[in-house]
């Protein structure tokens, strides 16, 4: 199941704490099986470095410490190590051996990313292309003396680092189109003050809750109840004592759900529960609510109670009419005394 992530960062984070660790692997794996001579000390050099700070990185990414530090002090490296390894490859093995750049280009769009990830969209767009500008001058510097292998090696390496760099750039875009969007419909459909499902998220529920049970017979109820006397807290303590009470409602409510039950607030002190239990069975999950907000101290209010209306879907209902039933349930407890149950058939 893929997970939702509250923020950037830490999705950034999670791709670190996942991608660091296979680097540091290819560091070590590259560094063992190379016979450590003049022209691979710099290389055996810089492995060993950047496998001791990449370790040490993770650690600091799994810990969140230092993060901006982490983060910026592996674009330096990553960017040092892109840069001089290119270059090396370029003077060391292509101009003398006239080969190609060989397993370096397989690391290249991880780097890329790298880039847009620790700067964003358009800072990383400008450090790509500087980058990419700074390894296509140091190609072109021995252009004239380069196989036809290794020019066509290079070529390809400019062509795909371009590519790589333009699709990252649209991609980022992309994400954020889609956090965009993901945060209207987080604030379309959830209750600002107690964070569960609002009005126009019930409704939807409700729609489909109705469809399925003319189509498919999967029966359901709803409990309807709110917070006896509720205006008297508002009065007594103030609205902000008042919000915090119907949050820690939600919460405590929240805590004694399972899977089965959807959970939202209708308005004001009013919420709502689906359930795809019947009869009975929904009325004492109601029973166990309100002894549970009964018995439940609330800061700053004390002692409160809530009365409950419960009915079960019906052929032929709407939601108006459904409602209408939970909500006539609702009244006959505020009729009898409050902190009651009743149960409309």
């Amino acid at each position: 199941m893929l997970t939702r992530f509250e923020s950037l960062n830490e999705l950034k984070i999670r791709i670190y704490l996942w991608v660091i660790p296979c680097i540091v692997i290819s560091l070590i794996s590259n560094t063992l099986l190379q016979n450590v001579d003049g022209v691979h000390l710099f290389e055996f050099t810089i492995n060993n470095i950047l496998t001791i700070w990449f370790s040490l990185s993770w650690f600091f990414l799994y810990k969140r410490l230092f993060i901006p530090f982490t983060e910026y002090s592996n674009l330096a490296l990553v960017s040092y190590y892109h840069v001089t390894t290119f270059f090396d490859a370029v003077r060391n093995y292509m101009v003398v051996d006239g080969g190609s750049l060989g397993d370096f280009i397989i690391w290249m769009p991880i780097i890329t990313l790298f880039f847009f990830l620790t700067l964003g969209t358009k800072r990383g767009l400008y450090y790509s292309i500087v980058i990419f500008l700074t390894t296509f001058i140091m190609g072109i510097m021995y252009l004239h003396v380069l196989s036809t292998e290794s020019i066509d090696s290079l070529g390809q390496y400019y062509f795909a680092n371009l590519v790589y760099i333009i699709v990252l750039y649209y991609a980022q875009h992309v994400f954020k189109t889609y956090a965009d969007l993901e945060m209207f419909k987080k604030h379309a459909y959830y209750d600002s003050l107690t964070r569960i499902a609002n009005r126009l998220r019930i409704d939807e529920w409700l729609e489909k809750k109705l469809k399925n049970f003319e189509e498919k017979r999967e029966g359901f109820s709803i409990i309807f109840f709110d917070i006896d006397h509720f205006k008297s807290v508002n009065d007594n303590y103030g609205h902000k004592i008042g919000d915090e009470v119907l949050v820690e409602l939600a919460e405590l409510i929240q805590q004694q759900l399972i899977n089965r039950e959807l959970f939202g607030r209708w308005g004001g002190e009013e919420f709502i529960i689906i359930s795809s239990t019947a009869g009975e069975e929904t009325v004492k999950l109601a029973e166990d609510l309100r002894k549970i907000g009964a018995d439940h101290h609330f800061k700053g209010a004390g002692k409160l109670t809530a009365s409950f209306g419960v009915t079960h879907s019906r052929h032929g209902d709407s939601i108006d009419s459904l409602l209408n039933r939970a909500d006539k349930g609702l009244y006959q407890c505020k009729n009898c005394g409050r902190n009651q149950v009743s149960y409309i058939k």
